[in-house]
């Protein structure tokens, strides 16, 4: 039974409260799991109960958590959500350089883009001014 992503079957490995419950549970042998996260981390046994169940723990436990297993529990935990968002940020990336190059080749052809046609700039441009100075105008 699931409610506002939250399942009542057990923890999913798709959220980061289930796949940091899956990566505590692999740390310990099954039958001491919630006394010896109880220990290494200065909870009761209890609350290492709820957090090899799913639940999210505080802070206060969060950050034993952290200093306890590194950067292994960081990435067991959030590596597949900044995996998910750099490659959004890279597609997005690409897609704007490709309309970035669509507009310059537009641009150039408006401009007339080949050798011996007239640059022709706006009034007050900055590219105005170096025009009529190549031009001795200046």
């Amino acid at each position: 039974m699931t409610y506002a992503r939250a399942s009542f079957m057990g923890p999913d490995s798709h959220t980061p409260n289930g796949r940091l419950a899956a990566y505590l549970r692999g740390q310990f042998p099954r039958e001491h799991a919630t006394k010896r996260l109880a220990a290494d981390i200065g909870c009761t046994p209890k609350a290492a109960e709820n957090i090899l169940a799913g639940h999210w723990p505080g802070a206060r436990h969060w950050q034993s958590i952290a200093r306890r297993f590194g950067r292994d529990v960081l990435e067991a935990v959030f590596a597949p959500d900044i995996d998910a968002t750099l490659a959004r940020l890279t597609a997005e990336e690409r897609d704007l350089e490709e309309r970035l190059e669509r507009a310059r080749a537009a641009r150039r052809q408006v401009q007339g883009g080949g050798e011996g046609h007239t640059q022709r700039l706006a009034p007050g441009s900055p590219d105005r001014a170096a025009v009529g100075a190549k031009r001795g105008r200046g």
